[in-house]
């Protein structure tokens, strides 16, 4: 046996968790535990063993000659009783005895001779077995323990504990609570003078389980001049780099979530990048001077964390409040043993982000909130930061960067020394290890694009794979040359059917060719059916796989909104849902029973030309190419198609798909009808606009004043006056038919018929104006319906930024869309016009004016127009990954508060101008009363719309919505009245009246019509 090679064993408690396969123990919180060493405890077993087996062997000799003497005394007995020979007289050693007993005498005495010989050579081998088990103690007196933490597979035994006496052959151990959690401890028995091997065939991994994990508490702290940590009291300034340290029980080497939220708002974890940006002119020439600056690349809405333990014992150190999980480590130097004070915790550093800070916030309360093991827990350790400090807004490279943390491994399969600790995953762009990368979280899935022949990708998987210490090593289930293999694969189905393909006369080269479309619109399109081929590995080790790898397209028949489509649609929209291709890798080692999917995406790129034109006049404004300052487009857009939409409207469309390098095709004629149900969408903006204009969306609001009995009044009168105008009229109607009636000749009756007919015309039409409630002409109102070009081009690519999404695609979305306008309003309304429709606004006139019915419709002059004007619209144009959000609009809003890429903004306005003047005589006998008086009110509201533009899973799309902050009148009135004749004046009277009216309620709440997208999957 080599010294160094000794084996570490479980020897109590019997019960305890022990995993052989592993080497791992698992044991209560509160348990201790007794290790041994293998070799040492069989090798003193077996000398044990023979010692017992000696000692029985001789004591087995001192029986049985107790039996012989007692056999040779009976012996002696019967011959003596026998008689003869055996009873006469001898002389035996000086005495006279008989035969017999001399006889015996010798037989015992042989017996006994012999007895004493065998229990000398017991006692000699007894003797040789007892200095075995001196040497066997000596020959491990000189055994050290390894005794220490194991946070990774890479492990390396730093030597013996100190603490642990030399010549130790047993332990009982426990593990103090600042190590309970989920981390591992190594324990490993060695000789003097030669070193640990770290090996699971020699150690032991220990952990706890079954403990109540729990965040105790946390504090803040940051750094003075000298850089010694110091416990925050006072607000901060942004910018300020601090620390959150979260005392942690039961938590151990286990991963956690912090959230940080400030305002009930959570906090984002942002990763900035320095770039630049360079603008041009409209001629599309790049300016020689580009702007640097400081971007968010990436943000995530939680921080991560690992709880560690720290070591407390220099005065400078943090130390743990009161109830904090503590106890020692051992260290030594120069043979003199320390104990180390060490707490469990987790130190969160992090920078306070400007952007945290919004637009207008004075100070910030952070606060955090965290998520660990399935449970959450918020702490009231309020962070004060003074935002009204203005640092230089550039965070430093990479920020907060929010990374997976894993520095401490919890699972036993990660020690076992058969598998590999390096999975990477390579296109020939991209390479990712699967294990040890931490900007992305543990990953099972790998993204490219691909075609199905022309544009495929070669993957190559390499690990370091290491089987010599497999635990089936020898058997039929031995790990070697069995490391890697792919269950599944796209191809796989053109392989089981391929004998059937031969049989039948469609293959997979075969082409057909199918009407798409209605009758109207239809296009002939040959494509292939299928893909016929198989798998291509190139290389296939324990340590690499090789093989290409292809998107296999469904070229089977496909339908979009009941109408028969070619089937690339089935590919229309790339975001989620798309259909994928999977190849399944398995990894088959002790360490590692690991799958990855790699999934790949189709490489069909889509473009699309859109208008929307008030007009007939069918023309595109812009040109057939990409807009300026991008890539070339990846093929030629066909010229638009146009088609009447209606109320003088016209709609150009254009679309078309490229796919695996070859394949083209021109969609136009598959989406007119859909294009032209979404663009008419739009049209509900105007018909809001129009209703709110003409009051229909006013609503009672307190602290207002209202009219008086007698406003109602006047103001029903205008609402009634079209019935009684039609009373008055249907009278003279029933007049003139008594007259015909009565008439004495046809003179007469035909004069009379032409009145009847004119009254009955006046009758129906008063009569259907009526129904309307509805007889003052609007002055004017006209709504500028929605006018666009947008042109779009998507289509997945891979994500090459090193980052949480370096292993998967985005959908890149590349366009422009400009709107003249989304929607506009030019509006005038008279008096009577908004009082027929009972408008707010004239309810507000007419308190304001104390305009009684009498004074309606007398002469008057009453004027009041209330005006809007406005448009809402605008251009954007850019491009954005919907994976990534990267994008050339606003990287950093979009980002740190998740804002979009984009807005349209506009402001609609209304004016109120009202202007009222009052002559009224009115004789009485010889008096005469005559009034005059002027009322007045004006006001002005903005209309303010907003419309972000952005992406989602489904395509570009624009939210419009609009807040109406309300139109309040503050009106007057002034009124004299004079009683005399017409040579004296004989007294007079002066009357002001004044009052608020909210003629226009505010919103308190924008109204939102949803998403209206370009193109979409959902129409």
């Amino acid at each position: 046996m080599e010294n160094n090679k000794l084996t570490a064993i479980i020897l109590e408690p019997a019960k305890s968790y022990f995993n052989e396969y592993y080497r791992t123990l698992s044991i209560g919180e509160d348990q201790s535990f007794v290790i041994g060493i293998k070799e040492y405890e069989e090798e003193i077993k077996s000398l044990e063993d023979k010692l017992k087996i000696l000692q029985k062997e001789k004591e087995k000799i001192d029986l049985d000659s107790n039996i012989e003497r007692d056999k040779l005394f009976q012996q002696a007995t019967d011959r003596y009783n026998q008689g003869g020979e055996w009873t006469k007289a001898e002389t035996y050693q000086g005495k006279k005895v008989s035969h017999a007993e001399v006889t015996y005498n010798e037989n015992l005495k042989a017996a006994e001779k012999k007895a004493e010989a065998l229990k000398a050579k017991k006692d000699k081998e007894l003797k040789k077995v007892q200095d075995e088990l001196k040497d066997l103690e000596k020959k491990y007196d000189d055994i050290f323990w390894v005794w220490e933490l194991a946070k990774k597979r890479s492990h390396v035994p730093t030597g013996a504990n100190e603490s642990i006496i030399k010549g130790k052959k047993r332990l009982r151990l426990q593990l103090n609570r600042h190590l309970h959690g989920g981390g591992f401890v190594w324990i490993e028995p060695f000789h003097e003078n030669t070193r640990p091997t770290g090996s699971a065939k020699n150690g032991i991994y220990a952990h706890t389980e079954g403990g109540i994990p729990d965040i105790i508490t946390a504090e803040w702290y940051g750094k003075n001049a000298s850089q010694i940590p110091v416990k925050i009291t006072q607000p901060v300034a942004p910018m300020t780099q601090v620390q959150l340290h979260i005392y942690t029980k039961s938590l151990y080497g286990v991963d956690f979530r912090v959230e940080l939220k400030a305002n009930g708002k959570t906090l984002k974890a942002n990763e900035y990048m320095t770039g630049f940006t360079v603008y041009a002119n409209k001629k599309g020439e790049k300016t020689k001077d580009p702007e640097v600056k400081t971007q968010i690349e990436g943000s995530k809405d939680m921080f991560y964390t690992e709880a560690d333990i720290y070591d407390y014992s220099a005065p400078s150190s943090v130390q743990p409040p009161a109830g904090a999980m503590t106890g020692h480590l051992v260290g030594g130097l120069d043979e003199n043993v320390s104990r180390i004070p060490n707490v469990q915790k987790a130190v969160l550093s992090l920078y306070i982000d400007p952007a945290w800070c919004g637009l207008g916030e004075k100070k910030i309360i952070i606060k955090p909130t965290f998520h660990f093991s399935g449970k959450t827990k918020a702490l009231e350790i309020p962070l004060e930061v003074n935002c009204s400090l203005k640092p230089n807004i550039e965070m430093p490279v990479p920020g907060n960067k929010a990374v997976f943390v894993d520095n401490i491994e919890t699972s036993m399969q990660a020690f076992h020394p058969c598998g590999y600790n390096f999975f990477k995953v390579s296109d020939g762009d991209r390479e990712i290890d699967l294990l040890e990368d931490k900007s992305t979280s543990p990953i099972d899935i790998f993204e490219l694009v691909a075609g199905t022949s022309n544009n495929t990708h070669d993957i190559t998987i390499t690990l370091d794979t290491d089987t010599t210490e497999c635990s089936y090593d020898g058997s039929p289930n031995d790990h070697e040359g069995h490391v890697i293999e792919i269950s599944e694969y796209p191809e796989k189905k053109t392989e089981e059917n391929a004998k059937e393909k031969e049989k039948s006369s469609i293959s997979g080269s075969s082409k057909v060719k199918a009407q798409i479309g209605d009758k109207k619109n239809h296009v002939a399109v040959n494509e292939k059916l299928s893909f016929e081929g198989k798998l291509e590995i190139y290389t296939k080790t324990d340590k690499e796989l090789k093989f290409k790898s292809r998107f296999i397209y469904d070229l089977s028949p496909y339908t979009l909104a009941g109408i028969q489509v070619d089937p690339i649609f089935r590919y229309f929209w790339l975001g989620n849902g798309v259909p994928t291709n999977t190849y399944l890798v398995k990894t088959h080692t002790c360490r590692y029973q690991q799958n990855l999917s790699i999934k790949t995406y189709p490489d069909v790129a889509w473009s699309l030309k859109l208008s929307y034109k008030n007009s007939t006049v069918e023309r595109e404004l812009w040109g057939n190419q990409r807009y300026a300052d991008t890539d070339k487009a990846k093929f030629k857009r066909k010229p638009q198609k146009w088609i009447p939409a209606g109320d003088g409207k016209s709609i150009g469309i254009s679309l078309g798909a490229k796919w695996d390098k070859s394949n083209e095709y021109d969609a136009t004629a598959d989406i007119t009808k859909q294009v032209q149900k979404l663009l008419d969408s739009l049209g509900v903006i105007g018909k809001f606009v129009n209703s709110v204009f003409l009051g229909e969306e006013n609503k009672k609001q307190e602290g207002y004043g209202k009219p008086k009995p007698e406003n109602e009044q006047a103001l029903e009168s205008v609402r009634d006056k079209e019935k009684k105008e039609l009373e008055k009229t249907q009278q003279n109607l029933d007049a003139a038919r008594a007259r015909y009636r009565n008439a004495q000749t046809d003179r007469e009756r035909e004069k009379i018929t032409k009145d009847i007919n004119s009254l009955q015309r006046k009758v129906d039409k008063q009569s259907e104006a009526y129904k309307l409630k509805l007889t003052r002409s609007i002055a004017k109102i006209e709504i500028q319906w929605p006018q666009l070009d947008a042109q779009f081009e998507w289509s997945l690519e891979n994500i090459k930024t090193h980052g949480p999404y370096y292993n998967q695609t985005g959908v890149i979305l590349q366009g422009a869309l400009e709107l003249t306008p989304l929607i506009g309003l030019t509006a005038t309304l008279d008096f009577l016009a908004l009082a027929q429709r009972v408008h707010p606004v004239a309810m507000a006139l007419i308190a304001a004016a104390d305009i009684t019915m009498a004074l309606i419709g007398d002469g008057s002059q009453i004027t009041c127009n209330l005006t809007a004007a406005g448009t809402f619209g605008g251009k954007v144009q850019g491009f954005l990954n919907t994976k990534t959000k990267e994008n050339s609009f606003n990287r950093e809003d979009r980002n740190a508060k998740d804002k979009q890429v984009a807005e349209l903004k506009c402001d609609l306005e209304f004016k109120l101008e009202i202007s009222v003047k009052i002559k009224f005589e009115k004789k009485k006998l010889w008096v005469k009363v005559t009034v005059t008086g002027e009322a007045g009110a004006n006001a002005t509201a903005k209309w303010t719309g907003r419309a972000p533009i952005d992406a989602d899973d489904y395509g570009w799309y624009i939210a419009p919505e609009m807040t109406f902050e309300g139109l309040e009148v503050k009106g007057y009135a002034n009124v004299e009245g004079q009683i005399g004749d017409k040579d004296d004046t004989w007294g007079s009277a002066k009357s002001n009246n004044e009052i608020n009216w909210q003629a226009i309620d505010a919103w308190k709440e924008p109204k939102q019509w949803g998403k209206f997208y370009f193109p979409s999957k959902k129409e």
